[in-house]
This record gives C-alpha cells, structure tokens and sequence, in this order.
C-alpha cells in the first residue's frame, strides 16, 4: 500500500470514529439514532437523485457503515437502504462492522450482558456487584426504563480517570445501547424470540 493509500485509509477511519462519536452524543438531546440516521438515509438519497453526485451515496454508505460498527443492524425493509444498497451494488453484509471497532449484538441475557463489562467489584463510591449490576441492566433494557445510566468502576490502584471503566446504558423508546466508553465498544441487545 502505497503513502497516499495509507493516509487515505487512516482518514476513513478518522472520519468513522467522528461519525460514530457524532452519533452517539444524539442520546444526550432524546434523539433517537435509529430515527436519524433513517431521515439522514432519505435527505441523502434524495440529493443523489437530482444531483446525481456521487458524493451523496459514499455519504450515505458511511452513516449505514457507521450505524453497523456501533452495533445496530440495518432495516432491510426500509426503502431507501434498499436503494443505496442496489445503485452500490452492495448487500447488507458488505456493511459488517470492520476494523478494530465493531459493535456486537447481544442477548439480554446474563451471561452475554456480563460479557460487555471488564472486571468489576463493589466499591463505596459504587457498591452494587458484578451480579446486581447484570440484573440492573437487564431490567432496564426490559422495562424500557428511558434514560441515560453511567457506570463507573475504578480499582483501588486506578490513579487518573483514564484509568477508570465507565459504562453507559442508554434506553430509548425504541433503541437501547450500551457503550463501553474507555474502549469506545458499543453493544446493542437483540429481542428475545419467545418459542
């Protein structure tokens, strides 16, 4: 790979890292992600359509790009995704998550909610275990208890905030993620089928 490929190559991720971050931030104003980047999807497609600038699509691709890599799976049934994805030529696979910052679909279940959070013990700043937390969690996202959850763990050694796990739950009506903040890992939970 040449330099200019190279630099190019780091650009993109750049620019997905801002994206990502850019969208993560909505939570903080109720604004679902979910709704945005479907009603950013449309204005994009339609600026395509009557300008017929290619720039519109790539646009396009990078916020489906950016919406899979924190963890959300893209609407096959929505109209305007099919769009982009058939003048693209692309399916929705070719949007798995790339890179080394993938969001991942989880169960809502104990096992796979305790796989999101790295160590963790009670302290008096938090003292919830490892097990209520799971729970709290769980219920949260179950009982669609809107709102924004910061969890913060710090270890008897940790000396700067850097050194802090912080976690954050977001419920929305029709969205809930969870965003592991030292990592900038986001999880997102998949419907429990009933059999």
């Amino acid at each position: 790979m040449t330099d200019i490929g190279r630099k190019n190559q780091m650009e993109e991720v750049e620019n997905m890292y801002i994206m990502m971050f850019s969208l993560q931030t909505l939570q903080n104003y109720g604004i679902s992600i979910k709704e945005t980047i479907e009603n950013s999807l449309v204005h994009l497609w339609r600026w395509y359509q009557q300008s017929g600038e290619e720039k519109y699509l790539a646009l396009a691709e990078q916020h489906m790009q950016a919406y899979v890599n924190m963890g959300f799976a893209l609407d096959e049934e929505n109209q305007t995704i099919c769009d982009v994805l058939n003048v693209t030529h692309q399916t929705i696979e070719d949007f798995c998550p790339k890179g080394y910052l993938p969001g991942k679909r989880v169960k809502l279940t104990k096992t796979q909610v305790r796989s999101m959070i790295g160590r963790w013990k009670p302290s008096k700043t938090n003292p919830m275990t490892i097990g209520e937390l799971v729970e709290d969690i769980i219920r949260k996202v179950k009982e669609h208890q809107t709102g924004r959850y910061i969890y913060h763990y710090c270890r008897t050694d940790c000396v700067s905030k850097e050194d802090a796990e912080i976690y954050e739950l977001v419920v929305n009506e029709d969205e809930s993620y969870f965003h592991d903040v030292r990592k900038f890992r986001f999880y997102t939970f998949m419907e429990e089928t009933r059999k």
